[in-house]
């Protein structure tokens, strides 16, 4: 089965917000200096949290920027993208990503690593260590969708089950989104149009946020205004959208998005994400 294994984010300052989503969602805290900088990542068990530094030539500033799949036999999924989609291009990645061997494009040119544990020489020298090594475990605050804003969502969603075998779950026929799900998290595939974004910066397709299952959504409520509350406003880690007007209207997206999420939040990279008990 494939895997999820990761989301990468572009951050002004990847430890304190890993800490944030650590303390909040009870996830394992890395951190890590290295040549490229500072880095952290924030692990729940199933899915980590990677929190790259600002590098020349990256996008952002900061943000979502991609994600991760790790897979049984990376070779199989290079032949049936090169058999089904011969527009798209796969590199090796560098030896700094211990998560990542390979990086690939969706057919609407989203980026995303591919991962294999047991990788052959030859194909990648990355191997995988630190928190990815852990068994997965079971916890109540964990990540259950990563939502993506794709011009061509049907071949999008095609082409992760071809190439990564993510399973398509049922859609309603009026339903615009496509969903695909590796046994335990799901990948919601939404269409991007400019017209969505009425009243509101627009973005680019793009990763647009990640809905977190917890307990109760009050009670994590709770415990991010009190966390929240120890730093200035100017630097606080994440905050409620619920105040400036682009904000509410980025809340009411969300909501749509995520009918049955109780809260929406941004945090200090303009990374949105969603609770829902």
């Amino acid at each position: 089965m494939p895997k999820l294994n990761h989301i990468a984010c572009i951050a002004q300052d990847p430890q304190t917000v890993a800490k944030f989503y650590a303390t909040i969602f009870h996830m394992s805290l890395e951190r890590k200096a290295s040549s490229i900088g500072m880095s952290a990542t924030a692990r729940e068990g199933y899915v980590g949290l990677n929190f790259n530094p600002i590098l020349p030539g990256r996008p952002g500033p900061a943000g979502l920027d991609h994600f991760g799949i790790e897979v049984e036999d990376i070779e199989e999924s290079f032949a049936m993208a090169t058999k089904k989609y011969p527009t798209v291009e796969w590199v090796k990645r560098s030896g700094t990503r211990p998560y990542a061997q390979v990086g690939i494009h969706d057919p609407d040119g989203q980026v995303v690593d591919i991962n294999q544990k047991d990788i052959k020489k030859g194909i990648s020298e990355v191997k995988t260590d630190g928190l990815y090594l852990e068994e997965d475990r079971e916890q109540e605050r964990h990540i259950e969708y990563l939502a993506l804003r794709t011009p061509d969502v049907e071949q999008c969603a095609e082409f992760y089950h071809d190439v990564f075998q993510m399973t398509p779950l049922n859609r309603q026929e009026d339903d615009e989104n496509y969903s695909l799900s590796d046994g335990k998290v799901t990948l919601k595939l939404m269409p991007w149009k400019i017209a969505d974004y009425n009243g509101v910066d627009p973005n680019r397709p793009m990763l647009d946020h990640i809905g977190f299952r917890v307990e109760d959504a009050e009670k994590v409520h709770e415990e991010i205004t009190d966390y929240v509350g120890k730093f200035p406003d100017s630097i606080a880690p994440c905050w409620l959208l619920d105040t400036r007007e682009k904000d509410i209207r980025r809340a009411e997206m969300l909501k749509k998005a995520a009918p049955d999420s109780k809260y929406q939040y941004s945090d200090s990279n303009g990374v949105c994400f969603v609770t829902i008990d």
